[in-house]
């Protein structure tokens, strides 16, 4: 018996969006049929080093290839007009965090999407997280009790903003890991949030240029009662031991879950390169994004495997447009309270 193919484009090759590319070519349900960016040279190259037969600059090109589904992995404020087009066409998208920038943006995603019936899903990846979904499925076991306290820390070295990504001036660490940690504690802690005061530090980007800051840290009250410190920088020294510093502390009235996921020690390595830090860190990635006899492995392929088998076998991602909603309504709530050094209640962001 055959097995659906489902048809597939990725918007945006840069390094993540590589990573759907890879994806979806190991999977035995998909077929990639065409990528697209907006540097014609770099599809160009992509599509060649791949082996994808179809490449565009243009998104409307695109999906005249009769598409089931697309990955939308461009910068940050690219994200809505994509995700419109492709659902107005009856295409479900995967779309990288954070859903988008603005309230108004996820609203017209999630319309678009409902208005034909199609998936829209947030890439987070986290979940799939081995260690996350144990400490999740403790949490929903009681195992833990009452939780009252998060403590999560998701960190980058310096290399990041000033390395990796050539559009960190236009984006910020709130959106690139603030939004994955936001998402994660929500989903661990399983309450309304109700109330956010952050603060945010500045300096280290703004002196070399690039108009970003530095890090926050961010508060966020539960209507369960819990409450969540969240602490997210991209300015760790490059000789750090890891890329990612990745770690949380879950606190119930009848246990505690530790978390340290980039510092486990599973390996480490020390050769003359390693005080240089990534891409040579001491401690390497073993769990994320590793690539294993040339296959790309790593919980973060897991999530885009979870969009290809959605669509073959017609169930509901188990991320959705209202989870980036929320997302997005806490990242903004966050900046709020940094610009004004006072806590933002959520229901003033539901206008």
């Amino acid at each position: 018996m055959k097995t659906k193919r489902v048809r597939l484009g990725v918007v945006g090759v840069g390094s993540w969006g590589r990573m759907h590319i890879r994806a979806y070519l190991q999977h035995a349900s998909a077929e990639l049929v065409a990528i697209c960016d907006q540097d014609a040279k770099r599809a160009a190259s992509t599509a060649k080093e791949f082996g994808v037969g179809r490449y565009f600059t243009s998104v409307d090109e695109m999906l005249a290839e009769g598409l089931d589904g697309i990955s939308i992995a461009t910068p940050d404020t690219a994200h809505a007009d994509i995700a419109v087009k492709a659902a107005s066409q009856g295409v479900h998208v995967l779309v990288e965090k954070p859903l988008a920038t603005t309230v108004r943006e996820c609203q017209r995603m999630i319309a678009a999407a409902r208005a034909k019936d199609v998936y829209l899903m947030v890439d987070w990846h986290n979940r799939w997280n081995p260690a996350y979904f144990y400490a999740w499925q403790a949490i929903r076991n009681g195992e833990l009790g009452d939780i009252s306290y998060i403590y999560y820390r998701l960190s980058d070295t310096i290399y990041v903003p000033t390395k990796m990504l050539p559009w960190a001036g236009e984006s910020s660490v709130m959106l690139f890991l603030g939004s994955h940690a936001l998402d994660t504690t929500c989903w661990l802690v399983g309450a309304k949030p109700e109330r956010v005061f952050c603060q945010r530090k500045e300096g280290v980007l703004t002196g070399q240029g690039i108009p970003t800051a530095d890090m926050y840290i961010t508060l966020v009250d539960f209507a369960n009662g819990a409450t969540a410190v969240i602490e997210n920088s991209w300015v760790l020294p490059q000789s750090s031991p890891s890329l990612i510093d990745h770690k949380c502390e879950i606190i119930g009235s009848k246990g505690v879950i530790y978390l340290d996921p980039t510092h486990d020690r599973a390996i480490a390595k020390y050769t003359a390169k390693t005080p240089a830090g990534f891409p040579d860190a001491s401690f390497p990635d073993i769990f994320v994004t590793p690539e294993i006899h040339g296959r790309q492995m790593g919980f973060s392929v897991e999530s885009m495997y979870h969009f290809v088998e959605c669509l073959r076998d017609g169930k509901r991602p188990l991320t959705s447009g209202e989870d980036g909603l929320l997302n997005t309504r806490l990242i903004i709530a966050a900046e709020e309270s940094a610009r004004k050094g006072t806590p933002v209640k959520l229901r003033n962001l539901d206008k």
